[in-house]
């Protein structure tokens, strides 16, 4: 025989105790009272606030998208005043002719206030200037041309005045 067949026999005589009156009465009321919400063992959350911070963020952005576009659109380049400037005229070879000169700004950056030293003066406003000049030179007698291009950096101070 087996060892554990004394002890299947004595488990196979358990049986479970009988389930009390009151469990039973706390049962029938349970089920016969009605669900105020169905929730299948998953309760709900709680509405989120997320959305307002999320209409909130692209409301902002879209403002300052805006704002970044006005500002470029209605951007003046500053008039200069009577800043006279003299270009040397650029050695040719013998029977080249100077047919052009363009300059392409790339950038034109704003840097803000300049305070004079000791509080002498006026103020005035640094506006620095990013370009690239391209002079052409042609010989008319063989065709040939010559194109040269150039970066040129220009820092321009003018006046502010507050009225």
């Amino acid at each position: 025989m087996n060892d554990f067949s004394e002890l299947e026999a004595e488990l196979k005589k358990l049986r479970p105790a009988p389930a009390s009156a009151e469990l039973t009465r706390r049962i029938e009321c349970a089920l016969a009272a009605p669900d105020e919400m169905p929730t299948a063992g998953v309760l709900p959350r709680p509405r989120e606030r997320s959305t307002l911070w999320w209409s909130l963020g692209l409301g902002l952005t879209g403002l300052a998208a805006l704002l970044v576009i006005g500002l470029t659109f209605f951007d003046q380049p500053p008039q200069s005043q009577g800043v006279a400037s003299v270009t040397p005229k650029p050695a040719a070879a013998p029977g080249f002719q100077a047919v052009g000169l363009s300059q392409v700004v790339y950038s034109g950056r704003d840097e803000g206030l300049v305070f004079p030293p000791n509080d002498t003066g006026t103020l005035r406003r640094r506006l620095r200037y990013e370009t690239r000049e391209t002079m052409r030179w042609r010989n008319a007698q063989t065709g040939a041309s010559v194109r040269v291009s150039y970066p040129v950096e220009q820092v321009v101070l003018t006046p502010v005045s507050f009225q």
